[in-house]
């Protein structure tokens, strides 16, 4: 079911709207395609969201930090433009900050805004909008690295077009769909990828489980990795004796790949047990 915010194993890119209905590509002769062939180009797309009323757009990774805002109360076309404060996943594979450029909010969602404030996963950002014009909208622009400059710059063929430090990019080279929390109406022509379901925090509770993808799987003294690392003399009695049953009558600083263990109580995907907290992501539940 789309439209609820999935926790990730990673920082991955998702697309920023509930609803995909992209009414012009980045190609599109309406007025996106002098973007893409003047020299200094971007990639923009129109997001129509579900219906001719104003949706909104969401954070579409861990963080974003607001590093300008143009136009509101003035003549401009109201754009904001935002930069993730750590790297993301890219649809593409490669992993770098990424900047957005969004144009069309009205004022009454910008002005609520300033330079500065931070957006988590998930947080309403601003509503498409119609300020500059013809009808309710948001016009995106995508790129990696960091917000470069004042923001855009001025192309040959007279279009302001994103400014970053490593460049524009084609929406499907940045954003990942998360069907989980977009419905899509219409790609508007553009091969996106599904965000897979690897991608996903898995849900687990507490009960059996054993090693699986792990040689050594380490013990940690708090959840996620936020404590020290364990070892061999500071595990449970009981776990000491699996490990060196199952690692030739030899110690390791962790739970060796085979070893049952119980967990009595889960942090996200780390659970607990009486050695410490363990990754249950390199472990399968037996019971």
């Amino acid at each position: 079911m789309a439209n609820k915010i999935t926790k990730l194993i990673k920082n991955y890119l998702i697309y920023p709207c509930t609803v995909m209905r992209i009414t012009q590509n980045y190609n599109g002769k309406t007025s996106h395609y002098p973007h893409t062939t003047g020299n200094i180009k971007d990639y923009p797309f129109d997001e129509g969201c579900k219906d001719s009323n104003r949706d909104y757009m969401y954070c579409p990774c861990d963080q974003m930090k607001v590093m300008r805002i143009f136009g509101v109360g003035t003549s401009g076309t109201n754009t904001i433009w935002l930069e993730s404060t750590s790297p993301v996943y890219f649809a593409d594979g490669t992993t770098d900050y990424f900047t957005m450029l969004v144009t069309h909010p009205n004022d009454d969602d910008l002005k609520e805004i300033k330079v500065g404030d931070l957006f988590n996963r998930g947080d309403k950002i601003c509503r498409e909008g119609i300020n500059g014009a013809t009808a309710n909208h948001l016009h995106i622009s995508g790129g990696k690295g960091k917000f470069s400059g004042n923001g855009w710059s001025c192309n040959s063929n007279g279009k302001y077009v994103l400014c970053t430090t490593k460049g524009a990019y084609k929406p499907e080279k940045l954003f990942y769909i998360d069907l989980k929390f977009t419905s899509v109406i219409s790609k508007g022509g553009i091969a996106f990828k599904n965000l897979p379901d690897s991608a996903y925090t898995k849900k687990y509770t507490p009960g059996k489980y054993k090693v699986t993808a792990a040689d050594v799987l380490r013990i940690t003294t708090k959840p996620a990795a936020k404590g020290g690392y364990k070892k061999f003399n500071e595990l449970s009695d009981s776990a000491q004796s699996k490990i060196k049953k199952l690692n030739n009558n030899k110690p390791a600083d962790g739970y060796v790949r085979g070893l049952e263990f119980t967990v009595t109580k889960v942090d996200d995907n780390w659970g607990y047990n009486n050695s410490g907290w363990m990754c249950l992501d390199y472990c399968t539940k037996i019971n």
